[in-house]
């Protein structure tokens, strides 16, 4: 089959877009949803569709689901060795470097994803990939367990045993959009080193991206049905894949509303479930001496993205003091430098978000903020000379009492609240005044303090004057940020299932 890339041009040129139409992935074939439905992908800057995607039946769910099975049972992958698996892996991570700018333009495209951006949604991945072949490799599959001298009935005998770690089986991966190559790679690539086998299945805001990855890991030598595809818009084949009996576990990225119906769906064949959910997350400032730098690092996260990240600081915490005068300067720093528009330009900051629906339900927290008393510093509206396109202004929030909306609950949209606090013991009180528990930062000069600050957060992730790790550290959330942990060794972990193996020596 001749496939045909997005051709990406800037969106405020109203240039032609040539549209890609891709097919699904199972069993090792590309093929189309049973009943020939597609549907349309739309550009968040535009409102102009750049390619449809197959909308995929029940009956599509089931056959992908048994073709996993009979990959997992019958097939050669969970059997397959530690060095044929990371060959595999940097196989697959090559394509993505080869690839690197279909990826690139689909990622703004299909996600409206700035160039700032493009780190950790292009360049993050592949590296991720590499070093998940190189896991396959180092991960402890196999433990020795201490020997042990016991004395019963049957007289002095000694001890000894193993931990040996299988594949979990069979996975159902349930993927976000808004960071879609790097939330999927988290899911293959474990995945694959442990010698499991799966059925991914996109957001449909986002499938574009996952099946020119499919492209990808088409090419990399694996056996049919290792690896498969399903789109579509239909709750019914997420469901589906969720309550399958043949699945083992569930990886999914996406809201704490969702996560609960996937836990309840999961519970009736006692599967192993994986919850990567959302986030209320504090950025907490202890140092005040130079408000000209703090304000730009106080702004930027929740504008990265323009929001839609789950551990993006979106509660700023400052001394109360300095309180006015950072809310002045994070005016000041969006107003010269957060230019708001078309995400292809690699000068704009800040894109559309996802969908009209999004921008609707981020424009309601806006109006709650101000019925509740915060006060609106900057932003809050439409930008006035983008007139198509998912766009919203910046919107800063100052003075919010964290009970309210707004403070309380995951916008996932360009708003940030800024809150005072008096001392330290206010700031953890504050942080951890919040049913989510995912990430957090502390700035200060002073990193012996922050440690012992992020001590008393109750989150899975805390970063230190912007110290990040994304191929060793577990990111995961406490209480309705999730279950189970992403990343490194930690991740590893989440594929295997743990057998104690002991003899009588």
């Amino acid at each position: 089959m001749t496939r045909r890339v997005v051709l990406y041009r800037p969106a405020m040129e109203q240039a032609r877009v040539l549209a890609a139409s891709r097919q699904m992935f199972i069993d090792g074939q590309w093929v189309e949803a049973s009943n020939g439905a597609t549907y349309a992908i739309p550009n968040p800057a535009t409102e102009e569709p750049i390619g449809t995607a197959p909308d995929a039946t029940v009956d599509d769910m089931r056959r992908a689901i048994a073709a996993a099975r009979r990959a997992f049972d019958d097939g050669p992958w969970p059997r397959t060795s530690h060095q044929d698996r990371a060959r595999v892996l940097n196989a697959i991570a090559d394509g993505m470097e080869r690839r690197k700018e279909e990826l690139r333009q689909l990622v703004i495209a299909e996600a409206g994803a700035t160039y700032l951006t493009h780190e950790i949604q292009i360049e993050h991945p592949i590296t991720m990939m590499r070093h998940y072949a190189e896991l396959a490799l180092s991960f402890e599959f196999e433990e020795q367990l201490p020997t042990r001298v016991s004395h019963g009935m049957l007289g002095t005998q000694v001890n000894s045993g193993i931990v040996y770690r299988h594949p979990a089986g069979v996975c159902g991966l349930i993927p976000t959009w808004n960071f879609p190559l790097f939330v999927t790679v988290q899911k293959l690539g474990p995945a694959l080193a442990t010698g499991c086998t799966m059925v991914f299945k996109p957001s449909p805001y986002g499938p574009l991206i996952n099946l020119l990855l499919a492209e990808i890991i088409a090419e990399a030598d694996l056996p049919p049905g290792v690896v498969n595809f399903v789109t579509g818009q239909s709750n019914a084949i997420a469901e589906t894949l969720v309550s399958d009996p043949r699945i083992d576990k569930v990886s999914f990225t996406g809201s704490v509303a969702t996560g609960r119906k996937i836990l309840e769906a999961a519970a009736k064949t006692l599967k192993r479930v994986h919850l990567e959910l959302g986030g209320k997350s504090v950025a907490i400032f202890l140092d005040t001496d130079n408000l000209d730098l703090i304000a730009p690092q106080a702004a930027s996260p929740t504008f990265f993205h323009a929001g839609q990240g789950c551990a993006m600081t979106t509660r700023v915490l400052i001394p109360r003091e300095a309180h006015d005068t950072l809310v002045q300067k994070m005016v000041d720093f969006v107003q010269g430098m957060v230019k708001v528009g078309d995400p292809a330009d690699p000068g704009t900051f800040l894109g559309p978000v996802i969908r009209e629906e999004r921008r609707q339900k981020i424009e309601e927290y806006i109006e709650s903020g101000k019925r509740e008393g915060a006060v609106l510093a900057h932003g809050g509206g439409r930008p006035k000379d983008l007139r198509r396109g998912y766009f919203l202004e910046p919107t800063i929030f100052c003075a919010v009492p964290n009970r309210i909306r707004i403070a309380q609950e995951e916008i996932f949209g360009p708003v940030v609240s800024v809150i005072p606090f008096t001392d330290e013991d206010e700031a953890i009180r504050i942080a951890n005044d919040s049913t989510y528990g995912l990430g957090g930062m502390v700035l200060t000069r002073d990193t012996a303090r922050a440690i012992a600050l992020a001590k008393r957060i109750r989150t899975g992730v805390v970063w230190i004057n912007n110290g990040i790790n994304f191929l060793d550290a577990p990111f995961g959330g406490f209480k309705e940020s999730g279950i189970g942990r992403e990343g490194g060794r930690f991740g590893m972990e989440e594929y295997t299932e743990i057998q104690q193996i002991v003899w009588k020596a």
